[in-house]
């Protein structure tokens, strides 16, 4: 069965590229100065700060699995463009209104536009490569997107320095851009395969994909510490702020330098379940590292393992996904996988808070809290080289 859209070659898969690219500089630039510009310049709470930043979460995650159902319905293209035009117009609303109402209504109108494009976008990744080994594509799908992390909170940096505005309405330009990008760039045919359209909620009935979902929430359960284990190890070992900001700018300069080697390696050698078991192991051990040497060289190994980590599992678990969804129903598998991510990011975000406390308590059991994330990698690993994913990332056929 053929994938339409696939047959528009390299040259729409470098487009979506460029919206990866693209929407990442946007995201950064803005996302990671909000919470500063709603405390220092409109006087928020950290209340009602953090109240903002859930509901924008809770309106991106929480219809992921509709959102992903429609994009297989009216076609990737189109989800993806309708998406990041509604993304533009609630960062342009965030950065130009200071009512606590339309602060809201931009907080919900950034999620569900992050709702409508982040699954369209993976399954047309998807559909793009065919013919193409997968996991290749998706880990240069991971290296725009951290060149856009390195790249966007300079720019919002610079930016913020004149006017907050600035900043919005810059983020929110590029989200037109990328608009312009997909209507321009991508094929009108670039759809869903299936002979069938898809059903709504499929996904979410297939016992198979949910125990995959599972075990992705619990290694996506790790890869949220990230930023709550940095900062903490961080105001032990760095000068302020700029050091942690220049850990996780050298974390994703080494994963935008790393990754395709590594992924090209590894998938050349395992199959998907025993690389996302030695990305669980490399997370867990990643996080002890930062843990136990409390040092500035123990913090930077600690990160870059793992970052090796978020090297081996993110781009084999997406890659894995369409395995599992019948060709009709790729954006809604991507729907209910970004679901159970997020469950497990909220998971993560609780429990890691807790044990962070502990840890920064001292006393007898301060240093068990490190090891317990290592148990919880090790666990994550077992897991998967045991009951995980076993095809998926090699070179797709039309067919």
């Amino acid at each position: 069965m053929r994938r339409r859209g696939a047959g528009a070659g390299g040259g729409a898969l470098w487009v979506l590229y460029g919206d990866t690219l693209t929407m990442a500089v946007g995201f950064y630039m803005l996302v990671p100065l909000l919470a500063y510009h709603f405390l220092q310049d409109l006087g928020l709470t950290i209340a009602l700060v953090g109240a903002l930043t859930a509901l924008r979460s809770a309106a991106q995650n929480g219809i992921m699995p509709i959102s992903g159902w429609v994009a297989d319905r009216i076609g990737y293209r189109r989800a993806i463009a309708g998406g990041v035009l509604v993304r533009a117009a609630g960062f342009a609303v965030l950065g130009s209104v200071s009512s606590v109402p339309l602060l809201v209504a931009g907080s919900v109108l950034t999620g569900l536009g992050g709702a409508l494009f982040h699954p369209a976008s993976y399954a047309a990744y998807t559909a793009l490569a065919v013919g193409r080994d997968a996991v290749r594509v998706y880990s240069t799908r991971e290296l725009f997107s951290n060149v856009g992390f390195v790249i966007g909170p300079m720019l919002g940096g610079l930016l913020a320095g004149v006017d907050f505005q600035w900043v919005a309405f810059s983020s929110a330009a590029l989200f037109l851009g990328a608009f312009v990008l997909t209507v321009v760039g991508l094929p009108a045919g670039l759809a869903p395969t299936g002979g069938r359209p898809a059903r709504f909620g499929e996904a979410l009935k297939d016992r198979v994909f949910l125990r995959y979902c599972l075990l992705a929430a619990t290694l996506w359960f790790l890869v949220s510490q990230l930023y709550l284990v940095v900062p903490v190890r961080a105001s032990d070992v760095l000068p302020g702020a700029i050091g942690v900001g220049l850990v996780y700018t050298a974390a994703a300069v080494f994963m935008v330098l790393v990754m395709l080697p590594l992924t090209g390696f590894v998938s050349r050698r395992l199959v998907p379940r025993r690389i996302l078991a030695l990305g669980a192991l490399s997370l867990g051990s990643g996080i002890a590292v930062m843990g136990l040497w409390g040092t500035v060289a123990g913090l930077v190994a600690g990160v870059l393992l793992f970052t090796v980590g978020q090297m081996l599992s993110q781009p084999v678990m997406n890659a894995v996904v369409s395995d599992f969804a019948d060709g009709g129903a790729v954006a809604s598998y991507f729907g209910a996988l970004g679901l159970a991510q997020a469950a497990g990011g909220v998971a993560g975000n609780l429990v890691g808070g807790a044990l962070y406390s502990v840890a920064g308590a001292g006393g007898p059991h301060a240093q068990l809290v490190w090891y317990v994330f290592a148990a919880c990698g090790a666990t994550v690993a077992l897991l998967f080289w045991k009951v995980g994913p076993q095809t998926g990332g090699a070179a797709r056929e039309e067919h």
